[in-house]
């Protein structure tokens, strides 16, 4: 298609020249007129270089840009689905924190108990007092009763058997939350 517009430019010109020449155009003119219509041809040529080499250029930077714009976008979904496992990770990892957390809280239970009624410990009303605050935390029934039993209890054997029931089931509480802590990291691997 380009090689038709030549031709038909080249027959105008060729019609405007010889239409010049029927007319009476002198030989200086017509001269002068060839000169400028190859200058014009020249420049033009020259324009069309130049945007030729500035088009090839820009779609080499596209090109570049489109390519760096994939490697990029293959990049975001790599760390989208690294994100997401690390998302997966932090949840299992609450909820174990959240296990040990409670495991703490009954560990501290049992550090309140020791320090009113461990061995060559006396009972206070302080000391009592934290461990009715701890108790009452935990919110549980058990361990309130147990407690109660302990607070409550008559006799050498009667506070023994209470004080031994209290402290197992704390014991059992510590060892039931970290062993459920345990499985649901072991799970998530």
């Amino acid at each position: 298609m380009p090689l038709m517009k030549k031709l038909f430019a080249l027959i105008a010109l060729a019609v405007l020249l010889f239409g010049c020449a029927q007319s009476g155009v002198t030989q200086e003119k017509y001269d002068e007129l060839a000169a400028n219509c190859n200058k014009a041809k020249a420049d033009s040529a020259s324009a069309l270089s130049t945007e030729a080499a500035r088009t090839s250029a820009a779609n080499a930077r596209f090109s570049s840009c489109n390519e760096e714009k994939k490697s990029l976008e293959a990049l975001l979904d790599v760390r989208e689905t690294e994100n997401a496992a690390l998302r997966a990770q932090e949840a299992v990892l609450d909820s174990a924190r959240a296990k040990t957390g409670i495991a703490g809280q009954y560990n501290a239970t049992m550090e309140y108990y020791l320090e009113a009624y461990g061995p060559d410990k006396v009972p206070n009303n302080a000391r009592i007092k934290k461990i009715d605050t701890q108790v009452n935390s935990l919110n549980d029934a058990t361990l309130k009763s147990y407690w109660v039993d302990v607070k409550n209890c008559q006799g050498i054997s009667g506070c023994d058997d209470a004080k031994e029931k209290f402290t197992s089931y704390i014991d059992g509480r510590i060892t039931a939350f970290n062993l459920e802590a345990a499985a649901i990291v072991g799970k998530s691997q």
